[in-house]
């Protein structure tokens, strides 16, 4: 699990196989650490109405980086046509996702109302912080995760 409370950076990419090796090599440049453990890959992961193949590399030192490549014929994938490969997002994470999310719209800010949870990770629960309060990118508001075997598990104590 990441080291503090920024958790990952998430780039959205063409070629997700490209993008790993390439980040492989600026990592055995400037992180080595974050490749001595296993990359957390999914190779068929949904989200509302986009899929996606995405994959992480994991720091317990610091923020991760995480690469993800969306279907083409989705939001995700638009977007990508539209606007080329760039972050996506940043990750903060909070024991207590649907209490950090009403600090943050009771502060006035572009904060969801929405907490999405998936199926295959039940402990896990997100939201969003809007890009008209973070000016520019998209924040994910996250519990806390951490590699184990290349899949993502509870990082809290409960």
């Amino acid at each position: 699990m990441p080291s503090g409370p920024l958790a990952h950076i998430c780039l959205l990419v063409a070629d997700l196989d490209r993008a790993i090796d390439d980040w492989s090599k600026i990592l055995r440049i400037l992180d080595p650490q974050q490749l001595q453990e296993r990359l957390v890959r999914y190779e068929d992961f949904s989200g509302g109405q986009d899929t996606m193949r995405w994959a992480t590399f994991v720091s317990d030192g610091g923020a991760e980086i995480q690469l993800m490549e969306p279907g083409p014929d989705t939001p995700l994938g638009r977007r990508l046509a539209k606007h080329g490969e760039h972050v996506h997002h940043i990750c903060f994470t909070t024991p207590d996702v649907e209490d950090t999310m009403e600090r943050l719209r009771a502060e006035g800010l572009d904060a969801s109302e929405e907490v999405f949870n998936d199926p295959r990770m039940p402990w896990q629960s997100w939201s969003w912080l809007g890009p008209r309060s973070t000016h520019g990118t998209l924040v994910e508001v996250a519990r806390p995760y951490r590699a184990v075997d290349g899949n993502w598990e509870s990082g809290s104590d409960e």
